[in-house]
């Protein structure tokens, strides 16, 4: 990351926080529990400044400049769009019936359409009816899943 790009990130406020991104077992794991405050904040804003770097090359890269992208404003503004659009971090629904928690590929069908599939290790077990569950966005793409009034969370993927 160039330093005129990490001197600017300094000064960004991070949308999401690391500890936030992980699992609580992903962040023990990695030893950022150990990390102070401040020492945090520090990741938490250099984390945001990479990702946004890596964001606008990829945007600079998708639109072409000079003579190839004559005539082309158009295409171009709308694929700036997609990359900058506004899309949750997290979205809260239920699982409608009894829910029982997961264990190895379990599918979770929510309550708002959505289907995801359980793409993590780990078991949960637990009896509950239409459980409220929140998935929020992870690391690296993946997302979480985890149940209101409960610990544990499960990374899972959208299948439809």
């Amino acid at each position: 990351m160039n330093s005129a790009f990490a001197e600017e990130s300094v000064k960004t406020r991070p949308k999401q926080e690391i500890q936030n991104l992980m699992s609580g077992e992903e962040f023990h794991a990695a030893g950022l529990h150990r990390l102070s405050p401040e020492e945090l904040e520090v990741l938490n804003t250099w984390l945001y400044g990479y990702v946004e770097l890596e964001r606008r090359e990829a945007v600079e890269e998708a639109i072409p400049s000079g003579e190839p992208s004559f005539g082309l404003e158009q295409v171009t503004q709308r694929v700036a769009s997609i990359f900058q659009r506004d899309t949750p971090d997290e979205i809260e629904s239920r699982i409608a019936g009894t829910f029982r928690g997961w264990r190895g590929n379990t599918v979770f069908k929510l309550e708002n359409g959505q289907t995801w599939q359980q793409s993590g290790d780990g078991e949960f077990f637990v009896r509950l009816e239409d459980p409220v569950v929140r998935i929020r966005r992870g690391t690296f793409g993946s997302y979480l899943l985890s149940v209101e009034g409960y610990g544990s969370t499960v990374r899972v993927r959208r299948v439809d």
